[in-house]
C-alpha cells in the first residue's frame, strides 16, 4: 500500500475508534447498590448509610493526602519516565478502593448486607 492510501481510511478508522471507545464508556455507570437489615426501615438506612459515606469520605480524603505526597516525590521521576497519567490513575483507583471498602466494611458492622 501506498502512503496515500492510508491517508484516505485512517481518518474514517479514527473516528470509527472513537466512537466505539465513546460507546463503551458511556455505557458503564456507576451503580447503586441497595443495604438491607431486617427491621431497618428507610430513614434508618439513609441515616447509616449518611454516616458510612461520611467515613468513606475520610479514608478518601486520607488516601488523596497520601498520594499527593507520593507524586510530590516521585512525580517528577513519572513524568521523565512518560508514565505519571499511568500512576496517577492507579493512586486514584487504588484510593476509591479503599473508600468503597470503608463504606462497605461500615454498613456491614452495622448488621446490613448487600441486596440482591
Amino acid at each position: 500500500m501506498t502512503n496515500r492510501n492510508y491517508r484516505r481510511w485512517l481518518p474514517a478508522a479514527g473516528s470509527a475508534l472513537g466512537c466505539l471507545l465513546l460507546t463503551v464508556c458511556a455505557g458503564q455507570g456507576p451503580t447503586a447498590t441497595d443495604w438491607i437489615k431486617a427491621g431497618a426501615d428507610d430513614q434508618m438506612v439513609v441515616r447509616e448509610l449518611a454516616d458510612c459515606n461520611a467515613q468513606a469520605n475520610a479514608a478518601l480524603a486520607s488516601e488523596q493526602g497520601i498520594n499527593a505526597d507520593i507524586d510530590a516525590t516521585l512525580g517528577r521521576n513519572w513524568q521523565l519516565g512518560g508514565t505519571q497519567a499511568i500512576e496517577a490513575q492507579s493512586m486514584r483507583r487504588q484510593a476509591s478502593g479503599v473508600a468503597d471498602q470503608a463504606l462497605n466494611n461500615c454498613m456491614r458492622a452495622k448488621g446490613f448486607k448487600k441486596a440482591g
